[in-house]
């Protein structure tokens, strides 16, 4: 991942920090410099704040520190910010001891922590993230989810924004599905998320159009608490017809946005498929709604069921494509089916009883409201009608009705045709 150039450079200054925090850099023979990095504390130090600047500066380097390496790095030697202040050659000789298990730091990978440790600057980054209202947590924070840990190349560092419920976290579900859902799958798709919701099951997903949008907006309306996980930066709106969910999770209790790339990063195809292992990793269970026989969603399921997690999926007509993937699912026997709430709920004791939230009402504004106003003006209007007066294009006009179903202020009757609820 690649910083800005503001953030860059005096990464080798070694004065005290303006706190008088950072740890002065090793030095001497290799083996007395050896035995300070990884026998200066019998355990981990309590959590410094500085310490996490150094973590993301070894995200940030793209060098080949990755979540798994950077985690061992930390076990053996509890500081990244004094392995950042190591001299070249004592990194070499730790990669070198067999029994620590770090072989991989051997002289292409030091070379590449030397040179970052010129270009890049800890503390800019942290600036950065200040000034973004960005909070990083590296992987070996204690507050770190520890479900993620486990997954194939856990984020070295997320990257969130919002108000994040740490504790629900731990008691979460994945909700996902295709972007052009038929109206059976968004009544889906917002039933069983308000419902997981209203239970204090924290929702999963990806903030893409179609399902996952709805089912966001589905706990949010439920009073619930729900995460959207992007692939892109924390502070890149995608798709930019999702702003005003964007802007309503980071003002709701509980709601975040997270993301395992540094603010400023703009979306990338092969972002996508990347997110999924998050997206399952932080679920204790997966409900797929609709998805065709190429939805990315797919993806999702597969790597849900890899990591152990029990996946779900609805099962939809045979003839109709957003059913086609579930179906297949069901089929290969990769997820069950389920028809009810209940089904999923039933395979987790932890959700009990009812979570009293009171339900949040969503404030129409801007187009969404003119649509709105248009379809109140008439006993029922059809959807080219609607386009043509607000020439809108079909998928902006598609977003804003359904925002405005999920909002429970338009119904969509048989033949595209729309009426005020």
């Amino acid at each position: 991942m690649q910083a800005d150039d503001e953030l860059l450079g005096a990464g080798d200054e070694l004065e005290a920090a303006p706190d008088g925090n950072r740890l002065e850099p090793l030095g001497g023979s290799y083996s007395e410099g050896l035995q300070k990095l990884i026998g200066f504390a019998d355990g981990p130090e309590e959590w410094r704040e500085t310490e996490t600047l150094y973590w993301v500066a070894c995200d940030v380097a793209a060098i080949g520190l990755t979540g798994p390496k950077l985690l061992a790095i930390h076990e053996k030697v509890h500081s990244l910010e004094r392995f950042w202040h190591t001299d070249g050659a004592i990194l070499l000789e730790l990669g070198r001891r067999e029994e620590l298990g770090l072989q991989f730091l051997n002289q292409e990978l030091v070379n590449r922590i030397v040179e970052a440790r010129k270009r890049i600057d800890p503390h800019k980054l942290g600036a950065r993230l200040k000034e973004m209202q960005v909070t990083a947590l590296p992987g070996g924070h204690p507050r770190y989810p520890f479900c993620l840990r486990s997954v194939h190349y856990p984020p070295a560092v997320l990257y969130i924004k919002g108000q994040p419920d740490f504790i629900r976290l731990n008691k979460a579900i994945g909700i996902v599905g295709t972007r052009n859902p038929t109206a059976y799958g968004q009544k889906v798709a917002k039933q069983f998320s308000a419902e997981l919701a209203s239970r204090g099951v924290m929702v999963i997903s990806g903030m893409a159009f179609g399902i996952d949008s709805i089912s966001h907006w589905g706990a949010i309306e439920a009073g619930g608490a729900t995460i959207a996980v992007l692939g892109s930066g924390p502070d890149h709106i995608y798709p930019a017809t999702n702003r005003h969910l964007y802007n309503k999770m980071l003002e709701t209790p509980g709601c975040a946005i997270l993301s395992e790339y540094f603010p400023g990063t703009k979306p990338q195809p092969w972002m996508f498929p990347q997110r999924n292992r998050i997206i399952s990793g932080l679920s204790q269970g997966l409900l797929v709604v609709e998805a065709g026989q190429k939805s990315g969603s797919l993806s999702t399921a597969h790597q849900a069921f890899d990591q152990g997690r029990l996946v779900f999926a609805i099962p939809g007509r045979i003839d109709m494509p957003a059913s086609q993937g579930t179906n297949h699912l069901i089929h290969i026997l990769k997820a069950r089916l389920v028809v009810s709430v209940d089904e999923i709920i039933a395979e987790f004791p932890w959700i009990t009883g009812k979570y009293e939230n009171k339900p949040v009402q969503v404030e129409l504004f801007g187009r969404e409201k003119e649509v709105f106003d248009l379809i109140a003006a008439e006993p029922l209007i059809h959807f080219d009608k609607i386009a043509e007066l607000m020439q809108m294009p079909a998928g902006e006009l598609s977003s804003a009705l359904i925002m405005l179903e999920l909002a429970g202020a338009v119904e969509r009757m048989n033949g595209d045709l729309y009426q005020t609820a």
